[in-house]
């Protein structure tokens, strides 16, 4: 009876979905140029205890928010879209202008004004989703945050 008892308490425990919540720290979009459709945000993802998969985010302020690598080399930057980022106890994910991976904010309702803040919510894989308010920066504030 005790073999079935554990068991059937490690099958639930199996099933159980994941309590550790992602942690969102320095979350800032860089302010647009005027008629501008794309924008971009970064941000700064740790778990305190095992993975999470970030599979995407939405804006009301644009259309569709993708997730994008970016590689800067001597000719050229390249952009590629891609489908999901891991974030890891041991490894939290960095989002940082000038290269590796972004939000690409695509299809803007408005423009993004220094100053403002931009409503975000996060998808994540098998976990809830986390909504946030990110602060758009200008490029001068931007710079005294990577120091």
């Amino acid at each position: 009876m005790l073999a079935l008892l554990s068991l059937a308490t490690i099958h639930a425990s199996a099933q159980e979905p994941p309590t550790a919540t992602p942690h969102v720290e320095q979350a800032f979009a860089l302010p647009t140029p005027p008629g501008a459709t794309t924008g971009a945000a970064y941000l700064t993802l740790s778990i305190a205890k095992g993975d999470a998969m970030l599979t995407g985010a939405s804006t009301p302020m644009a259309a569709t928010v993708e997730l994008h690598s970016m590689q800067v080399t001597q000719e050229r930057m390249q952009m590629h879209r891609i489908e999901q980022l891991a974030i890891s106890s041991d490894a939290p994910l960095t989002m940082a202008p000038g290269g590796g991976p972004h939000l690409m904010l695509i299809g803007l309702t408005q423009p993004l004004i220094a100053g403002d803040r931009l409503p975000l919510t996060l998808h994540f894989l098998a976990r809830p989703d986390t909504s946030l308010e990110v602060s758009i920066k200008d490029y001068a504030e931007m710079m005294s945050l990577s120091e």
